[in-house]
């Protein structure tokens, strides 16, 4: 018990600490702040400093009695790099500034702990690094738009408004004009300038829609491979599909999704529309019968009656204990069983030994 409270503190203070430390950030650096109220918010965040160092030592600790992972992999492992920044960034700007007030914004470093805690990361980086070639010609499409499109307004314009007298200034607004950002500020008065101008606000449109197509195809793709993998490793844990063949498993795979229900949780009511099939991979659920419940673990499924009859759920499912579970939808299951008879009439078999052991299950 106590070790699972320590987990559970290791994992939620440091976040705790993080949103206290931002909001804190923010207050302190307001000038009509009371003094009072400014002392007070910098206590909480040298409280937060100290929860980040407690928590680097913990981790470093953590490091060094584990076989395997070295003390250096973590030091300069992100997740590592943000743990020392968080820790130390503070105290080094209040030293190296002998305590002046705009030490504290040191602490905005203290957001990079976000990173390694965002699961979402690891899957950008994994994109980045696969798309890192088309997203590169991209960028390189980008930088010859910017740079001609500044050149040639340079050309026109800098005769006639101070504003295009540099190639810096030039670069500023194609910069605005190329992101669509459009301030304002900066209009081009020459023909050419305008009909330029036009041009480079299409091409951004262009340049941006291919970084945007490029980005979100990747996600997707990488998305649906981990979702590919992680469903491979649980169909496998059903026994009812352990005697599929490769490709089988490949294709249900594909079809199921996974859910995830806390205990406690209600899958579908008496009465609800029967749109699905669900395979138990881990916990427990209840289904409410008559004269008595009928408890359902790993490795087996239900709801199946429903969809084989083709009528309304007849009973309630309750998630009892944290449960994994698979689910197959309705056109997915009759589309797959129909390619797969042996499987469907296992799927049958126990349907009817279920239905004539408990006359009113799902």
């Amino acid at each position: 018990m106590p070790n699972r409270w320590l987990r559970r503190g290791e994992r939620w203070l440091p976040s705790l600490a993080l949103l206290v430390g931002l909001t804190g950030l923010f207050q302190i650096t307001d000038p009509a702040l009371p003094a009072p109220d400014h002392a007070l918010w910098g206590a909480v965040l040298w409280g937060c400093v100290g929860i980040f160092a407690l928590h680097l030592i913990v981790r470093l600790a953590n490091v060094g009695a584990r076989r395997g992972v070295g003390l250096r992999v973590y030091l300069l492992s992100i997740e590592g790099i943000a743990d020392v920044l968080a820790a130390l960034a503070v105290p080094l700007a209040v030293l190296l500034t002998r305590g002046a007030p705009d030490a504290w914004l040191a602490g905005l470093i203290w957001v990079l702990k976000l990173a390694p805690a965002t699961s979402g990361m690891r899957r950008l980086k994994r994109v980045l690094a696969i798309e890192a070639g088309p997203i590169a010609a991209v960028a390189c499409l980008f930088l010859i738009v910017l740079i001609t499109s500044a050149a040639a307004l340079f050309m026109l314009e800098r005769h006639v408004q101070e504003n295009f007298n540099s190639m810096p200034k030039a670069l500023w607004w194609a910069v605005v004009t190329l992101t669509t950002t459009g301030y304002g500020d900066v209009v081009p008065q020459t023909a050419g300038g305008r009909l330029v101008a036009g041009l480079v606000m299409i091409s951004g449109l262009g340049v941006l829609g291919l970084w945007t197509g490029i980005m979100a195809t990747g996600f997707a793709l990488e998305s649906r491979r981990l979702d590919f993998l992680s469903n491979w490793e649980l169909v496998m844990r059903v026994p009812l599909f352990r005697t599929l063949d490769a490709a089988s498993i490949a294709e249900l795979a594909r079809l199921l999704r996974r859910l995830d229900v806390p205990e406690e949780t209600e899958l579908y009511d008496e009465g609800d529309v029967a749109d699905c099939i669900y395979f138990i991979v881990s916990g427990e659920v209840e289904i409410d019968l008559e004269p008595m419940d009928v408890r359902l673990g790993p490795g087996n499924f239900f709801g199946e009656m429903s969809l084989l009859e083709g009528r309304a759920r007849s009973s309630t499912v309750i998630a009892r204990r944290p449960t994994t579970l698979l689910v197959l939808d309705v056109m997915d299951f009759r589309t797959f069983t129909a390619h797969h008879p042996a499987l469907a009439g296992v799927i049958e078999a126990q349907a009817r030994a279920r239905a004539v052991r408990y006359p009113a299950s799902a």
